[in-house]
């Protein structure tokens, strides 16, 4: 009697603890940056890592599970931020992937390589990709193509955009992170290698606010193409509306990544930006698709959603379910990886193909990059990929 008592109460906790790990959330880590420079973009990575997840739940979650998001603020992307990023998802709150628009652009890999957890980022800095290739880090995956292509790519769209440059004569001005030093190397290649002249480039730091001498120093050069490449709102703005007030006649300003992110929206719709030129690694597309996201993007938040961004982390979340829906476990870490590097995933943004090196490389057939003009107070697309969607205007 007993013993088929306890066979019986056994039985019950199997089916009970079986219960429990069905109801068990499966978790995705997002750290970012919530605080400091990069706040506005960490905004939109929440809201995008929230509504992927939203929409799975939805869905019946992944692997018949839902799925939680757990945050941490890393801040100023520094060291210690992302090493307690790690003790803090990895370790503590056992998360079963980590997913964010970009997580330090090279301390993030130190801090989570070691851990084999799948790791989708957008740090786009070559550096990045380097390292995670020296440590050995197979389940780190940049979800993007990377800085040096990128400025190649952008000075190829201004060309094709069809704006009437006074002359074929680039200026340079970028701040001293190495995403805003490879930017301006791409695109001084590519300029020298379409028969154009680099006659300015000046390094600033992050703290410059004012601007006088390097805006008569463009004066003085003349350029038909002044790119400028830093990655905090305050610096573009600043540079633009001085800039404003003493214009380089003619001449194309793309003040680069920094304005497609909500740091400058405030700018654009004072009326501050009209005719400045921006671009974007991968927004969400002109298509079916990219209306119904943006839709819902404003169904859930009020506002149209940043193309900075939110396409892109967005589809990382899908992406990574996707995987772990074909291998079948969340925490067989090493399959999942395999399986994200051997997706070729149809998002929002484009096609996520990575190459043997864990990263994108950018075309019309995976992730075409975005330009786009202020015109009007409204970011307009002008160029995708190597199709120009729209006419430009010119310089007031």
């Amino acid at each position: 009697m007993k013993l088929t008592y306890f066979a019986g109460a056994m039985l019950a906790a199997g089916a009970m603890s079986q219960m429990a790990a069905a109801q068990e959330t499966i978790k995705i880590g997002a750290p970012i940056p919530l605080t400091g420079y990069f706040a506005a973009d960490g905004q939109t990575m929440q809201e995008a890592v929230d509504l992927a997840a939203a929409d799975l739940n939805a869905e019946g979650g992944v692997l018949g599970r839902q799925v939680e998001v757990v945050t941490f603020d890393i801040g100023d992307l520094t060291p210690d931020k992302l090493t307690a990023a790690a003790a803090n998802l990895i370790e503590r709150d056992e998360v079963s992937v980590l997913i964010n628009g970009y997580g330090g652009m090279g301390p993030d890999i130190p801090a989570f390589c070691p851990y084999g957890i799948p790791y989708i980022h957008n740090d786009a800095v070559s550096s990045v990709v380097d390292l995670a290739e020296r440590m050995n880090c197979g389940a780190i995956f940049n979800a993007s193509d990377i800085d040096v292509n990128y400025g190649r790519i952008v000075f190829e769209q201004m060309l094709a955009s069809g704006y009437d440059f006074p002359s074929e004569t680039l200026a340079l001005v970028h701040g001293d992170y190495e995403w805003d030093i490879n930017v301006a190397k791409g695109m001084a290649e590519a300029a020298e290698a379409a028969g154009w002249t680099v006659v300015y480039e000046q390094e600033v730091p992050y703290d410059t606010v004012e601007w006088t001498n390097v805006i008569g120093k463009l004066n003085d050069a003349k350029p038909g193409l002044i790119h400028f490449e830093a990655l905090d709102p305050s610096v573009a703005t600043t540079f633009m509306s001085q800039l404003a007030l003493d214009p380089v006649p003619g001449a194309a300003l793309n003040i680069g990544y920094i304005g497609a992110t909500p740091g400058v929206d405030d700018a654009i719709a004072q009326g501050q930006a009209e005719g400045v030129f921006t671009f974007t690694l991968n927004a969400h597309g002109t298509d079916e698709a990219g209306a119904a996201f943006e839709q819902e993007w404003m169904d859930a938040y009020n506002a149209e959603p940043p193309v900075s961004l939110a396409a892109a982390v967005y589809d990382m979340v899908h992406l990574w379910a996707a995987a772990v829906e074909a291998v079948g476990d969340d925490r067989d870490f090493a399959a999942v990886a395999e399986q994200i590097g051997a997706l070729d995933f149809d998002g929002i943004a484009g096609t996520y193909a990575f190459n043997d090196r864990n990263f994108i490389d950018s075309s019309a057939e995976t992730q075409p990059a975005q330009l786009f003009q202020i015109q009007d107070g409204k970011r307009v697309p002008v160029v995708i990929g190597d199709e120009v969607v729209a006419p430009v205007t010119a310089a007031e």
